[in-house]
């Protein structure tokens, strides 16, 4: 059972989520902003897990397409970086929020900020 635990803390998926050039952030008890995550379980598959968390969103998104992998299996584990794109600003509740893109690069700290990066770059539009 402990083995089972520790490889169900290893590995998150952020997803960037993208609609005419704003980002959804969401804002943390502290007050802190950040891109969605989602803690994995490593008995189920990536892919499946990311399909049950889209179809939690109250509206349609592109089909997820993977940006990155960072990390390694250990203390820090790996992240897996979707991105996904709306076709309008959906309306999210509280305490979600709609920033552009170079607003929320300030917004945001640490790996976050760097995820963002990824995910605008030219080179991952390609």
């Amino acid at each position: 059972m402990l083995l089972r635990v520790q490889r169900a803390t290893l590995a998150k998926a952020v997803l960037v989520m993208q609609s005419d050039g704003k980002v959804l952030l969401r804002r943390q008890p502290s007050g802190r902003l950040e891109l969605p995550h989602r803690e994995l379980d490593a008995w189920i598959p990536v892919g499946t897990q990311l399909d049950i968390w889209l179809a939690e969103l109250p509206s349609a998104t592109s089909a997820p397409s993977l940006v990155s992998v960072e990390g390694t299996p250990g203390v820090e584990g790996v992240t897996f970086l979707y991105t996904a794109t709306f076709g309008a600003a959906p309306h999210f509740q509280s305490p979600d929020l709609w920033l552009d893109c170079e607003a929320a690069k300030v917004a945001l700290s640490g790996s976050d900020r760097r995820f963002l990066s990824l995910c605008a770059s030219p080179a991952s539009q390609s």
